[in-house]
């Protein structure tokens, strides 16, 4: 793998797009203090990713864009592509030439590509790892890195030497891992903090399921001691009627008023022209209807309501009976 050219445009004293190409043979750059020699170094840098204002000689990101001149306007963005030779497969990629880019404008927004297409940092430097190449790499060694990595911390020499011998990639894997343990590890944590406050609600909630269930269980009950109490005061009125009403001229003005009641009503209802006098024939047939009047004053059920509810429960209340 070798860098093959090195594209610039907007990068501190860098206006104009400018490519440098490079041979396989060694390139050396030479020029006068501020010509802008450690610019060529700190692009390379800044577009494998590095986010540290401080490695690239600056006090805020915002300094890598050209800040213009007394002839020439400041830029707006400042961009940066390195390509790279992939002859040999070195990248996990099937192209042979291989294209970085980085844009950063003055708003504060950076975009990345590669080979063109819009990615993310984080597949920059996957890209990037066990190559030597990245921001913590060891491809770049500027004034000072020497002396800095011999005299650093030992943790941050092991990670030079797992650059070195490409094991990088796998211990970024691991950590990444291990973060991801942790953020579900506390996600647990707060899925057991709501089981624990869900558990103390079930509980009462059994307790009103419970009280529920008897209350449906009474109310049935209720509903058929309240039929039994209604058929047992219809067999009182029953006798009731046997021995008085039969005998006392009253009593026939009474139920056949109660009739009337009761056909105004069902003469309001659809019921096609029924009527309970239409259906009175004899002694018999007033009895019957006399039942079915005090029925409805018991109840406070309409006349039709009554007969469909008798119907379904006993299968032998019909208007036939009234014949």
């Amino acid at each position: 793998m070798y860098l093959k050219a090195l594209e610039i445009q907007g990068f501190k004293s860098f206006p104009d797009k400018t490519r440098l190409n490079f041979d396989q043979e060694i390139t050396a750059i030479v020029g006068p203090n501020g010509s802008g020699k450690s610019n060529i170094s700190d692009a390379i840098l800044w577009v494998m990713g590095e986010q540290r204002t401080k490695t690239l000689r600056g006090g805020k990101m915002e300094d890598v864009i050209f800040g213009g001149t007394e002839k020439r306007s400041p830029m707006g963005f400042a961009q940066v592509s390195l390509i790279l030779d992939n002859s040999t497969g070195i990248f996990d990629t099937e192209n042979t030439e291989v294209m970085i880019t980085r844009r950063y404008y003055r708003s504060g927004e950076s975009e990345y590509y590669i080979n063109r297409e819009a990615c993310r940092l984080r597949d920059i430097n996957e890209l990037l790892m066990d190559t030597g190449l990245g921001r913590d790499g060891y491809s770049i060694i500027g004034q000072g890195r020497i002396a800095e990595i011999v005299s650093g911390k030992s943790n941050e020499r092991r990670e030079i030497f797992e650059e070195a011998a490409g094991i990088s990639r796998y211990r970024y894997r691991k950590e990444e891992s291990e973060r991801k343990l942790a953020r579900t590890e506390e996600n647990l944590r707060r899925i057991n903090d709501k089981v624990d406050e869900l558990e103390l609600q079930v509980e009462p909630l059994r307790q009103q399921a419970e009280k529920a269930q008897k209350y449906l269980t009474l109310k049935g009950e209720l509903q058929g001691l309240e039929v039994t109490v209604w058929l047992d005061s219809l067999d009182k009125v029953a006798e009731s009627f046997g021995e008085t009403c039969f005998e006392v001229p009253v009593g026939f003005k009474w139920i056949s008023s109660k009739i009337d009641e009761v056909d105004a009503v069902l003469g309001g209802e659809s019921s096609g022209g029924l009527t309970v006098r239409g259906h009175i024939h004899g002694k018999d047939s007033v009895y019957a209807a006399a039942l079915f009047v005090e029925m409805i004053s018991v109840t406070g059920k309409s006349p039709s309501e009554l007969m469909d509810e008798l119907t379904e429960r006993y299968g032998h209340f019909e208007m036939s009976e009234f014949n």
